[in-house]
């Protein structure tokens, strides 16, 4: 299962529809509440990230994920509008695994 937190509509629905039509389980959520909610119930195998998000930003929820020893290993993947060096190396320091700019192409 992959999780993604994203607040813009278009792109989690984009996101989510490549994921499935790849034969990929995943689950976009617009709000960090709703993340943690499921969360609780089944542990995703990737976490796809965006850091400008309502409620908690995406490094703080990085920072969480981390913290926890049931979360700490589960790979995330930064997808974020935030695409100066200095963001890429403060997603990767924080703990991401890797750190994917938008916009993003979907076909590969």
């Amino acid at each position: 299962m992959i999780y993604l937190l994203e607040d813009d509509d278009s792109i989690r629905k984009l996101v989510v529809y490549t994921l499935k039509s790849q034969q990929m389980e995943s689950e976009g959520f617009e709000k960090p509440s709703d993340f943690w909610k499921a969360m609780q119930v089944h542990l995703p195998e990737l976490i796809l990230l965006d850091i400008m998000l309502p409620e908690e930003d995406g490094l703080s929820v990085l920072k969480k994920l981390r913290s926890n020893p049931k979360t700490k290993g589960i790979p995330v993947v930064m997808l974020t509008a935030k695409a100066t060096e200095y963001d890429t190396v403060t997603g990767l320091d924080t703990g991401a695994d890797d750190y994917i700019t938008k916009p993003f192409g979907m076909m590969a």
